[in-house]
């Protein structure tokens, strides 16, 4: 028992010993390293963030376009806006239409991503077909910015 008593106590003074923490210089480098890796990701994250909030976009058209079919279903018609071309006026006139709490197509109409009012949504029907447009910020995007249900 006196053996073991005297092992664990040596043990102990050894690992007291031995027990030293990180110099200052080996901090600093740390530290920058993960500065630099920080400053990377954040630069990447600025090209990829407008590329998410496009594809927001298309998906909130895309739950919108079946909203309407759901609609056209059962009403034989869209809902029909006073202008001739999509208007940002003829968006919000399906707003209340979609979110109507007796036949709810949508449980929220959805926004832009950014909603500061730069980029959005604008619809126009004449009873038959639709037309929705909207922007993205991409402007090398090649897809089509118009959507419609005919």
């Amino acid at each position: 028992m006196a053996k073991i008593k005297s092992f664990i106590k040596k043990l102990i003074k050894k690992i007291k010993k031995n027990n030293r923490g990180f110099s200052l210089t080996e901090l600093m480098v740390s530290v920058s390293i993960i500065g630099s890796i920080a400053t990377l990701a954040g630069a990447q994250m600025d090209d990829i963030l407008p590329l998410a909030r496009d594809a927001q976009r298309k998906a909130n058209i895309h739950q919108v376009q079946t909203a309407l079919n759901l609609y056209y279903d059962d009403h034989g018609q869209y809902p029909i806006t006073a202008s001739n071309e999509p208007s940002v006026a003829g968006w919000q006139s399906i707003v209340p239409i979609l979110e109507s709490a007796d036949q709810m197509y949508v449980p929220e109409m959805p926004r832009d991503p950014l909603d500061t009012g730069e980029y959005v949504f604008k619809y126009w029907s004449d009873g038959q077909k639709f037309k929705i447009a909207y922007e993205t910020e991409d402007q090398t995007d090649k897809s089509p910015q118009i959507a419609w249900g005919l």
